[in-house]
């Protein structure tokens, strides 16, 4: 309505063909002709109401380039409390800001350029004590006389700085609230009462886990599975009945992948909330290895209680009888009772040596100081020695057992750790002599592309199926009558590890086993 009184104001005075109610050079207001005082009290009356709006009219003389402004243009504008004076286009160029002098000429240039000659240019004004001042300039072209053609211009000024500055402050508010949402690691929906997503806020750059295109407008049953979409429902509810805070924690499987979100729902608008949400997936897999590693350490301690009962039983029975045998063995009747004697003492011995090196290599493996050293290593020669290392062995404790050499080429050179090699080898054919009586044990190797698989595979007893995987965890004796900790195909796992392989076994119950392991090489051929 103001405008179209401000409109209505300026056809009115381009119909009395004169503006001698605008301009004081032009004009005396104060004629006593009837119509002249009709004109100026009219013409108050107008001026009034658009000073009540921080509204002036001026005149432009397209021809001259002259200007003509009322004493009360400056005051209604606000302009003269500010010192911002000025008599024409040019000398209102040294208040403009320096930002917006450039657009201001252009926008006054086409103005002028163009056939109706009307426009609207806004611009800023400062004052030397650097008061800023927005004023919105309106132009309206009348012709003069007879003329054919435009001479002048009719504007009015409007004082528009109350609105630029709450413009600003909008935009400052848009600004500051879109570097929030971009500085925030989550995402926001936004639900109505019913459950539909009717916004998604999120910084540019965050993927989801759906299309934000799907999300806006969905129904959030259709996306939470029916325990989440009941948990949200609730917490909506109670959220926009008593305008608290709330906070939840829900899982969503997307795709099969099992993904956990914790939200915090706060009212925002209406029948509306606001759901700051965040991915909380990694603070649940890091519960879950805490709780896992709790687990594994309360399991730890009861294995090392079992290990601490078990090593003074099996350190404690080749003690007593290295030291019994030891203290009869002088009061020996004869040569062969005291060879007799003295085999039964170093089997124990060796029996005992095999406990302490687990338990050193066992405690090794705790501190992370169990040393490899890389050598070039012959592999059937390796295999040839423990064959009759083995061999020896059980043909001195009567059993009727073939070990067997098995390699696969007729040389194979690797640079590896000799030692631990023969170590594991060794676990596992001493283990295959515990548990096979007759038949064969084959300690062997093939060559697999860029690894090599070695196996000792025996005859025995084998092992059941439910105890097969256990088979290589700390202090697990499948058979409590075998002497032994329990230690040494864990410390083989370890050790395969270490040197970059994998370590598994296969078995039949009542067929055999066979206990096998890799690791990776590069050279094989013959030895040089």
């Amino acid at each position: 309505m103001l405008y179209l009184f401000i409109f209505a104001a300026m056809q009115w005075y381009t119909k009395q063909n004169k503006t001698i109610m605008l301009m004081e050079p032009a004009i005396n207001l104060y004629s006593s002709n009837e119509k002249s005082e009709l004109i100026r009290e009219n013409s108050q009356e107008i001026l009034s109401v658009l000073a009540a709006h921080q509204i002036a009219l001026w005149e432009y003389d397209i021809i001259t380039g002259k200007c003509s402004f009322s004493n009360d243009y400056f005051f209604t504008l606000g302009l003269k409390d500010a010192g911002i004076i000025f008599e024409d286009i040019d000398d209102f160029y040294r208040f403009i800001h320096p930002e917006d002098i450039e657009f201001y000429k252009q926008a006054f240039a086409e103005m002028l350029s163009s056939d109706s000659k009307t426009s609207q240019i806004r611009v800023r004004c400062i004052s030397e004590q650097g008061k800023v001042i927005w004023l919105e300039d309106h132009f309206l072209s009348y012709k003069e006389s007879c003329e054919s053609h435009p001479g002048k211009l009719l504007a009015y000024t409007v004082n528009v700085t109350s609105q630029c500055e709450k413009e600003q402050h909008i935009k400052y508010l848009e600004e500051y609230n879109r570097k929030i949402i971009e500085a925030l690691p989550e995402f926001i929906f936004i639900f109505d009462d019913n459950f539909f997503i009717t916004d998604v806020l999120m910084a540019p750059g965050t993927i989801l886990l759906h299309p934000v295109e799907v999300l806006r407008g969905a129904d959030g049953r259709s996306i939470y599975s029916p325990e989440g979409c009941d948990l949200f429902i609730c917490n909506i509810r109670e959220c926009l009945r008593d305008g608290k805070l709330k906070e939840i924690e829900y899982p969503l499987e997307v795709d099969g992948s099992l993904h956990y979100f914790q939200a915090r729902i706060a009212p925002f608008e209406g029948n509306r909330v606001l759901a700051l949400i965040h991915d909380i997936g990694d603070r649940i897999q890091r519960s879950q290895e805490l709780i896992e590693a709790k687990r594994r350490a309360e399991d730890a301690d009861k294995m090392k209680s079992v290990f601490l009962a078990n090593m003074s039983h099996e350190i404690r029975t080749p003690l007593n009888a290295i030291t019994g045998f030891a203290e009869v063995l002088g009061s020996a009747n004869t040569e062969e009772e005291k060879a007799q004697y003295q085999e039964i003492i170093k089997m124990n011995a060796d029996l005992l040596m095999q406990l302490v090196n687990d338990i050193l290599d066992m405690s090794k493996i705790e501190a992370g100081t169990l040393e490899f050293v890389q050598t070039t290593v012959d592999i059937n020669l390796l295999l040839s020695d423990l064959q009759q290392l083995f061999q020896m062995r059980v043909n001195e404790a009567g059993e009727n057992i073939q070990i067997i050499a098995d390699p696969s080429r007729s040389s194979c050179m690797i640079q590896t750790d000799r030692n631990r090699v023969a170590q594991v080898l060794s676990n596992f054919a001493g283990n295959a002599i515990k548990f096979t009586h007759e038949g064969s044990i084959r300690i062997g190797y093939e060559a697999r592309d860029t690894e090599l698989y070695f196996y000792v595979k025996d005859t025995g007893a084998g092992i059941p199926a439910e105890k097969l995987p256990d088979v290589f965890e700390r202090f697990v004796k499948l058979n409590k009558d075998k002497k032994g900790a329990g230690l040494g195909l864990s410390i083989s796992q370890t050790i395969v590890a270490k040197l970059g392989g994998q370590i598994g076994a296969d078995s039949v119950e009542g067929e055999g086993s066979t206990f096998w392991f890799t690791i990776p090489y590069r050279t094989c051929g013959k030895p040089r």
